[in-house]
């Protein structure tokens, strides 16, 4: 199928028109010199002829440079192709390759892996339509869980700033065999003699549910203590409610005035949990402001480290012994 008109290089039409006024002209300038030189019989036919054969040169010799050229640069795009493509499988076996190592660093990881791989699956249907605010936050989860197992993974603890849900409720649900809770009236009283405390809302009602769970259906065994700042707030209503709801439970509660704590710990008491005897959560809270306002917490930590979890134990075991149950 021939090209129509339109279809043809720009450039064809004045290259052709080039080479033929070039052999014209070499054409008329061989006729001229050779007609000038060439004296005898049938001298018109010898120069016609000469002119004819130099100009069919000079058309060849352009017509050859023009393949070179063109033969030149089909060279070049070839290598430029080739290279565009070397590149483009080298990226993709080194994609490949990063993907072969990530999935075998999942493999190898103590997650399991069809989590992991569900977790990067759901990542995936995060698409071009979703808000760029609601992809920022998404941004923004990935890189706090991010955050969240480097810290984990590096130091054996992860802090969260201010007071965490997320955590307790979750180490709550799994826990299978242990719960060790210290209670500290000053963080969830929240300077309210109970009243409206931790207790009654609905993270704290949630977290004692989860604890029957633990006892009732997983056959574990949970513990607190509650201590308490001031002895008047044992005899509270409130605060007499409370354990017997969550005696109730199943929890094996006990209480204890701050002013009987053993020495050795009074002065360094904490508000923590430790989950089956290998993690503890932390609350710490920030300190008091006075003039009635609530103290609110001041930042998480969750530890597995096994020294730390082991100076909890034995501080949970010493003020265990040194508590009363409640009455």
């Amino acid at each position: 199928m021939n090209p129509r008109p339109s279809e043809l290089s720009p450039t064809l039409v004045p290259r052709i028109v080039r080479k033929v006024l070039i052999t014209g002209l070499v054409g008329g300038v061989s006729y001229l010199a050779t007609n000038a030189l060439i004296h005898g019989p049938n001298e018109d036919l010898w120069s016609l002829l000469l002119a004819t054969f130099i100009s069919g040169v000079v058309f060849v010799v352009q017509f050859l440079v023009d393949v070179d050229t063109q033969l030149e640069a089909v060279g070049q795009e070839q290598r430029r192709q080739h290279r565009s493509t070397h590149l483009l499988v080298a990226d993709g076996f080194s994609k490949i390759d990063e993907a072969n190592k990530l999935f075998g660093l999942i493999e190898a990881s103590a997650l399991q892996a069809d989590v992991v791989t569900q977790f990067v699956r759901n990542a995936a249907k995060v698409g071009d339509e979703v808000p760029d605010l609601v992809k920022s936050l998404v941004d923004h989860e990935v890189t706090r869980m991010s955050k969240f197992l480097k810290e984990l993974g590096d130091g054996g603890r992860a802090i969260y700033e201010g007071e965490d849900r997320d955590w307790l409720l979750a180490l709550a649900s799994i826990a299978q065999t242990s719960l060790d809770a210290i209670s500290l009236s000053s963080v969830d009283a929240r300077d309210t003699e109970f009243e409206g405390g931790f207790w009654m809302t609905d993270l704290g009602q949630r977290y004692v549910q989860l604890q029957r769970e633990l006892v009732q259906q997983r056959g574990g065994r949970a513990r607190r203590i509650f201590v308490v700042d001031r002895s008047e707030r044992l005899n509270a209503d409130v605060f007499r409610r409370i354990c017997k709801w969550q005696a109730e439970a199943g929890i094996e509660v006990r209480v204890l005035a701050i002013a009987d704590a053993p020495p050795i710990l009074g002065g360094s008491l904490s508000d923590f949990i430790i989950f089956d005897g290998v993690t503890y959560y932390e609350s710490n809270p920030a300190p008091p402001w006075g003039g009635g306002i609530a103290p609110v917490i001041h930042s998480t930590v969750m530890v597995w480290e096994p020294k730390k979890v082991r100076e909890r134990a034995e501080r949970f075991s010493e003020l265990w012994d040194s508590a009363s149950p409640a009455s």
